[in-house]
């Protein structure tokens, strides 16, 4: 999913100014229709709303998430890696998956011999081509790295 069109512009806003008024006034829209993309992205789960004195709109983590990466993948993928084992090797493999913008679901570890370890990784909000640039970071430690 891509953030794009006055969904972009009021999202970009959000960073800024929190109120209908201050978000209708920079993009020059109405208020009102500035309101409904604040009810749908507040369903959405992207914003909060509060009432108030001190109230108005702000970004949850996720919506902040989008706005830096203009994108967010629905799908998840399932990456396969064998590496030769060592301490630290699963916490470098997180530490890059996340400066790319991945987010991992879930992992399962298998043993394989003396110093061989299979890793399954359930991914999300990253590319396979990005996937793949991990085997280049981390070339001295995975043998074969595979998207299923």
């Amino acid at each position: 999913m891509e953030l794009q069109g006055t969904t972009k512009n009021i999202m970009e806003q959000l960073l800024k100014y929190n109120t209908t008024k201050d978000i209708a006034q920079q993009l020059n829209l109405h208020p009102k229709n500035v309101d409904r993309y604040i009810r749908v992205l507040r369903d959405l789960g992207l914003l909060t709303t509060k009432k108030g004195r001190s109230g108005g709109a702000y970004l949850t983590k996720e919506g902040i998430y989008l706005v830096e990466k203009n994108k967010i993948s629905l799908i998840t993928t399932k990456v396969q890696i064998i590496a030769k084992d060592r301490i630290g090797l699963l916490a470098d493999i997180s530490l890059n998956i996340s400066n790319l913008g991945g987010n991992i679901l879930s992992t399962t570890l298998e043993k394989e011999g003396d110093n061989i370890v299979i890793i399954w990784l359930t991914v999300e909000n990253i590319a396979i081509n990005e996937i793949i640039e991990l085997k280049n970071i981390l070339k001295e430690d995975i043998k074969k790295l595979v998207v299923v």
